[in-house]
């Protein structure tokens, strides 16, 4: 994929490449069903942990009672 440049005289020019860590590469080259199993999975040890998935209360809401 080639663009051309905005700069009179520059011609063409490459985009510009993106660095991705090793942990994020291999993520890139699952398929969606890899990555929907693999997120199941962090999840499940996310719960295991005491991962709760209740959510935080958010003072801001229009719906915040600190009764609760």
């Amino acid at each position: 994929y080639w663009r051309k440049s905005g700069v009179k005289g520059k011609g063409f020019s490459r985009p510009k490449k993106i660095k991705f860590l090793e942990e994020e590469t291999e993520w890139l080259y699952l398929t969606p069903a890899q990555r929907i199993r693999q997120t199941s999975k962090l999840w499940q040890f996310y719960l295991a942990l005491g991962g709760k998935l209740d959510p935080e209360p958010d003072s801001q809401s229009p719906f915040y009672s600190q009764e609760i």
